[in-house]
């Protein structure tokens, strides 16, 4: 990594300024490699502007934009994207507002060889930062191969009855063991160049929330960028995120399918609402090669969380519906912000 290098990119919302605050006092510690701090803030809770100016950090030039409305990540991370492109660095670093990037990261970035690292990956380089407070896969690190886009053929939203076989072509072999190569990423954490993403689709704001990420990674891997994870590079969690808070149970990951069905709080439906129709819409668009196999997945997929999650209650038969309204909501493209009112009690 060279100096002024990075632009970086924060989406923030409601008001997060007790953790915004922090993560741009960590970043002033780097700002030699930060070129210009560009935040979205995503609903006017306060005046963004003033509250960077109060930070007095003149090593950092920042550039703020104000929705007046919450446009969801999509539309949060789609303009700071839009923007990067206008006016950025050769580097994009993307950040949540409570999440930063520790001193050791960036020693290790600074002395990556980068050189060695392309004449095994190609030109065209991206890197995901390793969360170790998020992330699940405990054998990220171990394995030897990593899923390609075969795996991801025909599911409906990470699902499919073919994963049963574990077929080879679904997997490459890593070139290097001790660097984990993924398919898709999320938007927190990832360098990307700007030279790479000149020609990809703009980040797609029928998402709203959930999947936008997704999808972008998804046209990055297609376009031939390489997403690469190195243990050493990570970013921290300034907080606990509803993802972390709710998925784990006994060490392992609940599903969103499980999350909706089991809870009894409808007000807690929305998160995972989104979650499974953005993910069903983006199998169909984006990884349905085979109708019969698509449709067989899609079946099994409603079918099967009536038996294994659904409280056989009232509550159960509730959440159940939701379920597959945003099934086929996602399967025919009702994209957009929902109403949050479906979901009072």
């Amino acid at each position: 990594m060279n100096r002024k290098e990075l632009t970086v990119l924060i989406v923030t919302y409601q008001d997060h300024r007790k953790f915004l605050k922090q993560a741009l006092e960590k970043l002033q510690k780097h700002a030699e490699f930060v070129e210009n701090v560009i935040i979205v803030q995503n609903g006017a809770e306060y005046n963004i502007h003033n509250f960077v100016e109060s930070l007095s950090i003149p090593e950092l030039t920042f550039i703020t934009i104000t929705n007046s409305e919450n446009q969801g990540s999509a539309g949060g991370f789609g303009i700071g994207i839009e923007k990067y492109q206008a006016i950025g660095a050769p580097k994009l670093l993307i950040l949540d507002d409570d999440n930063y990037i520790p001193n050791e990261t960036f020693d290790f970035l600074k002395n990556l060889d980068d050189k060695k690292v392309r004449a095994v990956y190609g030109e065209k380089i991206a890197i995901s930062l390793y969360r170790p407070q998020h992330d699940m896969d405990v054998t990220r690190f171990q394995r030897e191969q990593d899923v390609n886009e075969h795996f991801f053929e025909n599911t409906v939203h990470k699902f499919s009855v073919m994963h049963k076989f574990h077929s080879s072509k679904n997997y490459t072999r890593r070139p290097i063991r001790e660097i984990c190569e993924t398919y898709i990423a999320p938007y927190s954490g990832i360098i990307l160049e700007k030279q790479d993403i000149v020609n990809l689709e703009p980040i797609q704001r029928s998402y709203y929330v959930y999947g936008d990420d997704t999808r972008f990674t998804i046209m990055m891997s297609r376009a031939g960028i390489r997403i690469l994870k190195f243990k050493q590079a990570v970013s921290v969690d300034l907080e606990q995120s509803w993802y972390q808070n709710n998925t784990k149970q006994n060490g392992q990951e609940k599903s969103d399918v499980q999350l909706m069905l089991e809870t009894d709080n409808v007000n807690k439906l929305w998160r995972p609402y989104y979650q499974i129709r953005n993910g069903v819409y983006t199998g169909k668009q984006l990884f349905k090669k085979n109708n019969s196999i698509f449709y067989l997945n899609l079946l099994i997929y409603c079918v099967m969380p009536f038996f294994v999650y659904m409280p056989k209650t009232k509550t159960g038969l509730r959440n159940y519906r939701f379920f597959l309204s945003a099934v086929f909501c996602g399967l025919f493209g009702k994209m957009g912000e929902i109403n949050r009112k479906m979901f009072e009690a």
